[in-house]
């Protein structure tokens, strides 16, 4: 069991290994360090435990390598097995959160608001940079916190990059096909 990427540094994995990794999956940074794990350690099958999970957090561990998701408290009745699934290339999701394991469907717009978040602009600037009420602006904001299960701007841009790296290449007005603003 590993509670960070570098509790496995002297330990011999490949492709056989099954890590078990403790971590919440609603916590962002705790994220960032079960990608690293998924990264450095030549891609071993991980299950994750963490503590009750918003279907958002479930999202973002399987979106950054977790193969399998136990919480605590089924820890008992549910490790064992997840462990055996996952070694058989299986994926283990806790049922009530199976729904919430598929990606949001994002719409264009959404999409070209997000982008520019992510860029660091204010709503008045996507709003003058896309044509656009900054009240349309927000109200493609409120849509995606929605969506993602977020509550700010910071959370949606990470899920944003999380969900697929790709999307933030949504071509924007007034932009050449590298993403930045002409001169």
């Amino acid at each position: 069991m590993a509670a960070s990427p570098e509790d496995l540094v002297e330990v011999d994995v490949d492709a056989s290994t099954v890590v078990v990794f403790v971590c919440d999956v609603d916590a962002p940074r705790e994220i960032a360090s079960l990608r690293r794990l998924e990264r450095d350690s030549r891609q071993p099958a991980i299950v994750v435990i963490s503590p009750r999970a918003t279907g958002t957090g479930v999202r973002r561990a399987l979106d950054a390598g977790a193969d399998g998701l136990v919480f605590e408290s089924d820890l008992e009745s549910a490790l064992a097995t997840a462990v055996r699934a996952v070694a058989a290339g299986q994926s283990v999701v806790p049922r009530k959160l199976r729904a919430s394991v598929e990606k949001p469907v994002l719409s264009y717009r959404e999409r070209q608001v997000l982008t520019l978040v992510r860029r660091g602009l204010t709503n008045a600037q996507i709003a003058e940079r896309l044509y656009l009420a900054e009240s349309t602006v927000k109200s493609h904001l409120s849509s995606a916190f929605t969506k993602f299960g977020v509550r700010s701007r910071k959370e949606a841009a990470a899920v944003f990059v999380d969900i697929d790296p790709t999307l933030g290449a949504v071509a924007v007005r007034g932009e050449d096909p590298a993403g930045q603003a002409p001169a």
